[in-house]
C-alpha cells in the first residue's frame, strides 16, 4: 500500500449542534453513543493507516491525545481551508494526502474507493445524493451545492455555488479528498496563488479552493460513491438513521 497521511478537519465549533458542542468541538458530538471523530478513527485503523494529524481549533483540549494535532489559533475568524494549511508542513509529496472533514461518517469502503482511485485529486462523490438531502431537509435545492462533472471521465467543472435546479446538481461532494503524493507540492503552490488572489482566502470554504485548483487546470476528478455515509450540521442529523457502518 503507498504512504498515506490523513487531516481531519476538527477545528468547528459547529453552533447549529448546540447544546451537544457547548464544551466539545464538533467532531466529539456522539452519534449512537460513539463521538464522530472516532468513527473515522475505527476505519483509519480498519485500513492501517496509522499516520493521522488531527487540525483542532475550538475546545481542541478534548481531542484525543494519542495523535499528533496541529492548533489553527484563528479557528473563531477562519475556516476549513486556512486549517488546513496550518498542517502544512506535515503534508510532504511521499504520501497521498487524506483530506477529511471532522463532522461526516463513512463505510470503510468508501475511503477504499478513494485509496484505489488513480486520478491525481479525487473528490468524493455522492451519486445517491437526492434521496439523503430530501430526506434530511424536505427541499434538496436548500442546502444542497451545485456539482457538474464531464459524463465519461469525471473531471471536475464545477462545485460549491448555490443551485438553481437539480440539473445543476450531478452529484455532492461530502468532505473527502485526496491529493496524491505526485499533485501535493503543485497543490501547495496553487494554494500560494489563491491567497494571493483571494481577498476573503481566510474564511474560503474548501470547496472554494477545489473549484481554483478546477480553473487553474489541476487534475481534479469526481470518485462516485452511492451513500454510506452522512454528515451532522444539526441536532436533527444525530436523530435519522443512516446506513453507513
Amino acid at each position: 500500500m503507498r504512504n498515506v497521511k490523513v487531516f481531519v478537519l476538527c477545528a468547528g465549533e459547529g453552533q447549529r449542534l448546540r447544546p451537544y458542542t457547548e464544551h466539545q468541538p464538533k467532531c466529539l458530538v456522539p452519534y449512537r453513543g460513539k463521538p464522530l471523530l472516532q468513527y473515522q478513527l475505527d476505519v483509519f485503523q480498519q485500513l492501517h493507516i496509522t499516520d493521522i494529524t488531527l487540525i483542532g481549533g475550538y475546545r481542541a483540549e478534548a481531542l484525543p491525545k494519542n495523535y499528533p494535532i496541529v492548533i489553527n489559533p484563528d479557528y473563531a475568524t477562519t475556516n476549513m481551508v486556512y486549517s488546513l494549511f496550518c498542517a502544512r508542513s506535515r503534508m510532504t509529496e511521499d504520501a497521498d494526502c487524506i483530506v477529511s472533514y471532522g463532522d461526516i461518517l463513512y463505510h470503510a469502503s468508501v475511503l477504499q474507493t478513494l485509496l484505489e482511485d488513480p486520478h491525481p485529486i479525487g473528490v468524493v462523490t455522492d451519486d445517491h445524493w437526492k434521496a439523503y438531502w430530501s430526506q434530511r431537509m424536505g427541499d434538496p435545492l436548500q442546502d444542497a451545492e451545485t456539482f457538474r462533472w464531464e459524463e465519461t471521465t469525471h473531471r471536475l467543472l464545477e462545485l460549491g455555488k448555490k443551485p438553481t435546479s437539480l440539473s445543476d446538481i450531478q452529484g455532492q461532494y461530502i468532505g473527502l479528498v485526496k491529493i496524491s503524493a505526485s499533485e501535493v507540492i503543485r497543490f501547495q503552490q496553487t494554494y500560494g496563488a489563491f491567497v494571493r488572489v483571494t481577498p476573503t482566502y481566510r474564511t474560503a470554504y474548501m470547496t472554494d479552493l477545489i473549484q481554483f485548483c478546477i480553473d487553474q487546470k489541476l487534475p481534479v476528478f469526481g470518485v462516485p460513491i452511492k451513500g454510506r455515509w452522512a454528515e451532522f450540521d444539526t441536532v436533527t442529523d444525530l436523530t435519522m438513521e443512516r446506513d453507513i457502518v
